[in-house]
């Protein structure tokens, strides 16, 4: 993780070994237009993982196998899909079928009185307890022409207690890859893995536009309605109510519990050196009666508008524990993730592991590097 991107951290279980592990793989399409859905939510049992840029998705774990267990897929604006195991086949396609929303009455929702109902449950919503997460971490570098760096990994991340405001994630990487294909001194900069500020939720973090002491900064508009799985999701928009707020975004909030499962927001960008825009995007999914993070993605594009980064988190497995490692050092912000990575992109290379597959563009591009050798 490097300098330029620890400038924007004020804004932001055990993994399945066996190699029996059940694999589903897939496609999650748009059932009226047949069109991909990227970034769809894809679980069976307590597993869970996404579907790409181009609607792929691969999911495995070694409990498939349990009776009345069901993949599940979902998406914000669409209705809820399951499946029985027993019907999946090797390469399964997904239909999500869109679900009609009727926008609310503006005068029984507004802006503030749905965050006072969201600040207020923060603590009932989400998880407060220590937690052991395994995450597949992927970051890529590219202008408008070309890509100049691919890199993976599967993070082994511990999160202190959600009331400890002082701790920090422990990161430590089990597998990585990466391929350089272009090299410039930029690369250096950036490549370095940022998983370990990914992996704190903007719900807690200190500094977080969220936080008790930053939320009074902000306007917040109710602005219509949304669905998933049948359940009413109210949009929230907010920006700057003072000089402040620095941040702008939308809140998608679930009417029933009033947990935010939804957060875009883009810093406002004013001296840093490196950044002309940026944004995040968080998703949530309620286990076991709380909310937890799913997913975090972050894009930058650099000040002359060469560079755009675009960095993905996807928090496979999580469960709560009683105490943090004692001998799991957190790495160094100047460390890098990548350092010691291999430069195998065969699927093989995740055995064990849940990871993301690459979209179409990446693959062709390593297919073609590959073949220069």
């Amino acid at each position: 993780m490097k300098p330029l991107f620890i400038a924007l951290a004020f804004l932001v279980l055990t993994p399945a070994y066996a190699n029996d592990a059940y694999t589903i793989k897939g496609i999650v399409k748009d059932k009226q237009t047949g069109e991909a859905i990227p970034f769809a939510h894809v679980l069976v049992g307590e597993i869970i993982n996404v579907s790409n840029i181009d609607g792929e998705f691969i999911i495995s774990a070694a409990d498939f196998e349990k009776e009345g267990v069901k993949l599940k897929v979902s998406y914000m604006g669409y209705k809820n899909y399951f499946a029985p195991l027993s019907k999946i086949d090797a390469y399964h396609t997904v239909f999500l079928e869109p679900s009609v929303t009727q926008l609310m009455d503006v005068a029984v929702f507004s802006g503030p009185s749905i965050m006072n109902e969201v600040f207020e449950r923060f603590h009932l919503n989400y998880e407060m307890e220590r937690q052991h997460m395994v995450g597949y971490y992927q970051e890529s570098m590219s202008d408008w022409e070309k890509t100049y760096y691919i890199a993976e990994g599967i993070m082994d991340i511990y999160t202190p207690s959600n009331l400890d405001k002082n701790a920090y994630p422990l990161v430590n990487p089990l597998r990585t890859r990466k391929k350089v294909f272009e090299k410039i001194d930029v690369i250096d900069e950036v490549l370095g893995g940022n998983a370990s500020d990914m992996a704190q939720s903007s719900i807690w973090r200190k500094q977080s536009f969220l936080s008790p002491k930053n939320r009074k900064n902000y306007e917040y508009y109710y602005s219509g309605a949304t669905s998933i799985g049948g359940h009413d999701v109210l949009i929230v928009e907010f920006e700057p109510r003072n000089n402040k707020g620095n941040t702008n975004g939308k809140l998608y909030v679930d009417e029933d519990s009033f947990a935010l499962i939804k957060i875009e927001y883009d810093p406002i960008i004013n001296d840093f050196s490196f950044w002309e825009s940026v944004s995040w995007t968080e998703e949530y999914e309620q286990r076991d009666g709380t909310f937890k993070l799913v997913s975090v993605l972050f894009a930058g594009t650099s000040t002359n508008h060469t560079y755009n980064y675009h960095a993905l988190l996807v928090i496979n497995e999580s469960t709560p524990i009683d105490e943090l490692p004692s001998d799991l050092a957190m790495m160094n912000v100047y460390d890098s993730f990548f350092e010691m990575a291999q430069e195998d992109f065969t699927d093989s290379f995740w055995t064990g592991f849940n990871f993301m597959k690459l979209d179409n563009e990446l693959a062709e591009l390593l297919d073609s590097d590959s073949s220069r050798y």
